[in-house]
């Protein structure tokens, strides 16, 4: 068995030092205090035990989860940025793909962190920055209070697409609306789930697989330009992705050249609101009205042609060519 420089014992020491601080510190400590959150719901899941109330037993139980889920992972990024301080870069690595197997997606601390400042070249960390974000994009698309404030069986229901109709859904993502459009025009439609990210489209097309959909067709494209077919789409569909993209008005006349006779732009994005009115959503410098898109469509020679007024935390606009007649749905 090899034996150890006198450096890396050191730097094994000082680790072992550090992580006995760790675990010793009230955040990741064993809670002994009462009112502690951990505590409180330990003892409430023994309570419903004993009374065998097994529903609310599970409910707690579940809640307890988090919690100490939550520790785990904040442990285990823990420890790979101690690793990182002590230019341990295996050992880094492995500790937080373990983080990020368990739970981890917070990218956006991670990549601020100077504890890994020394690691932002490389190419292994940037994939598994790349990996994380796209783990807690899909989570945050998928999250299930989605539906509260989006509706999709509602948007869906107004969209009225018919069997074998032509989509695009234009930042498919994780694959929200691509899957109910796939099933809506059936097997004689096509949907375009387009997307600039290479992560998400991987997701989608295990997705498709998953759910045995072959009318969909993935497409990486530029940010600036979804590389529609030439008046090839019947529906364009953009929800929540307008405001990501700078030159509207430039972007609205590539929407328009994909645009198939009597199709039509359909945008679903966020009402600007203060971060006290709604403190998610779009960042101050993406929030986009409903006149800055009209005016941006209307560059494009498309106008309004239903508007939706259902949906709580955003508007829902069909924009047609102007000169287009709107045939019934």
């Amino acid at each position: 068995m090899p034996t150890s420089t006198p450096c890396r014992r050191a730097s094994g020491l000082v680790l072992a030092a550090l992580l006995v601080l760790l675990v010793a510190a009230p955040a990741f400590a064993a809670p002994a205090d009462p009112n502690d959150e951990t505590s409180t719901l330990e003892r409430r899941l023994q309570e419903a035990l004993a009374r065998k109330d097994y529903s609310a037993a599970l409910d707690i139980a579940g809640r307890l989860n988090d919690v100490v889920e939550q520790r785990h992972v904040d442990l285990l990024y823990q420890i790979a940025r101690l690793h990182a301080l002590l230019g341990h870069a295996d050992e880094m690595y492995a500790w937080i793909e373990r983080a990020h197997a368990t739970g981890y997606v917070n990218v956006y601390e991670m990549r601020k962190d100077e504890a890994f400042a020394a690691f932002r070249d490389e190419e292994r960390y940037r994939k598994l920055t790349k990996e994380i974000w796209a783990k807690g994009y899909i989570a945050m698309l998928e999250r299930p209070e989605r539906e509260s404030f989006q509706k999709p069986d509602q948007v869906m229901a107004a969209l009225a697409l018919r069997p074998g109709e032509r989509v695009a859904d234009i930042g498919a993502g994780s694959g929200y609306f691509t899957v109910r459009a796939a099933r809506a025009v059936g097997p004689t439609g096509l949907v375009w789930a387009i997307d600039i990210s290479q992560e998400m489209l991987d997701h989608l097309g295990k997705r498709l697989q998953a759910e045995k959909l072959e009318n969909v067709r993935v497409a990486k494209v530029a940010a600036d330009d979804p590389q529609l077919p030439p008046a090839g789409v019947d529906t364009i569909l953009m929800v929540d992705t307008l405001h990501y993209i700078k030159d509207r008005a430039a972007y609205a006349r590539r929407l328009r050249a994909g645009l198939a006779p009597g199709g039509r732009v359909v945008v679903i994005d966020y009402i600007p609101k203060s971060p006290e009115e709604r403190p998610w959503g779009p960042p101050p410098e993406q929030k986009m009205s409903r006149e800055e898109v009209d005016a941006a469509m209307d560059a494009a020679g498309m106008t309004p042609a239903r508007v939706h007024e259902f949906l709580p935390e955003q508007f829902f606009v069909e924009y047609r060519p102007a000169e287009a007649s709107i045939p019934p749905r």
